[in-house]
C-alpha cells in the first residue's frame, strides 16, 4: 500500500546471518537483524532515508527491549538518514509515523 502511494521506494526482507548480504546492528551480546529494510523516497541528488522494521509478537515484546534501544540509538545517531520501528499487535500505524 505504501509503495503504491510512493511513500516507500522499495523494501526487502533482511536475510538473517547471510554473510555479506545481511544488515545487522551490533549489540554487546550478539547481533540484531531487523526483519525488513525500506528505502524511502528522496530527491534526484539525495537518496531518501532507510527505515528498518522489526515485528515482534506480544509474547516476545518485553524480551526485545535491548533491540528497541539499539534500533533507536542507530536511528538517532544517523542525522536523519535512518529510521527504526518495532511493531507488535499489528500496529501498522507505528510504521506510518516513521514514513513522515
Amino acid at each position: 500500500m505504501w509503495a503504491q502511494q510512493d511513500r516507500i521506494k522499495f523494501w526487502v526482507r533482511n536475510l538473517v546471518r547471510r554473510e555479506g548480504c545481511s544488515f545487522f546492528l551490533q549489540k554487546a551480546d550478539g547481533r540484531f537483524y531487523p526483519d525488513f529494510l525500506c528505502q524511502l523516497p528522496g530527491s534526484e541528488d539525495k537518496p531518501g532515508p532507510v527505515l528498518a522494521v522489526e515485528y515482534k509478537g506480544a509474547d516476545r515484546w518485553s524480551g526485545a527491549e535491548d533491540d528497541r534501544l539499539i534500533g533507536g540509538l542507530w536511528a538517532s545517531l544517523s542525522q536523519g538518514r535512518c529510521r527504526f520501528v518495532m511493531v507488535t499487535d499489528k500496529r501498522w500505524d507505528w510504521i506510518e509515523e516513521k514514513l513522515g
